[in-house]
């Protein structure tokens, strides 16, 4: 439980770890009900059909100003044609429009969700639809990979 006496929902791990070793979502957002529990909000399955950053901006238009957690599992290949295959926790926090209360409840809620996500290294976090940036992650994860 954190600080703000959120609880971390049973479901979040188990979503993690199918995400980890089963690739069974391409992303899922988490979000805070009732101020009590972190719970699934969204999520759509892996599309071969279309390319990473075309799935990135899916989850991406559904976002909206209230605060979210997000796992993004990326899966592209290099420059030097190596396949890269990394989940990445993004923190949504929309500057200009969230309320005050959710910001503060989901920024000290943030580690407590991310102590689900055992071995997760890749850690974003954006404040604007414009730092929502396939390209600019996508350069991050691969210099990590």
């Amino acid at each position: 439980m954190s600080m703000s006496g959120i609880e971390v929902g049973e479901e979040v791990s188990t979503i993690y770890n199918d995400m980890k070793l089963r690739s069974t979502l391409k992303w899922v957002t988490f979000k805070i009900e009732n101020k009590k529990k972190i719970i699934k909000d969204q999520s759509a399955e892996p599309n071969d059909n279309y390319g990473d950053k075309t799935q990135f901006d899916e989850m991406k238009a559904k976002l909206t100003s209230e605060p979210r957690y997000i796992l993004y599992d990326f899966n592209f290949d290099s420059k030097e044609g190596r396949n890269i295959n990394k989940i990445a926790f993004i923190f949504w926090c929309d500057d200009g429009n969230a309320k005050i209360g959710d910001k503060m409840i989901y920024a000290s809620t943030k580690d407590t969700i991310k102590k689900a996500f055992t071995g997760l290294g890749l850690e974003f976090h954006a404040n604007t639809m414009a730092q929502l940036d396939y390209e600019t992650f996508r350069a991050e994860v691969e210099k990590k990979a």
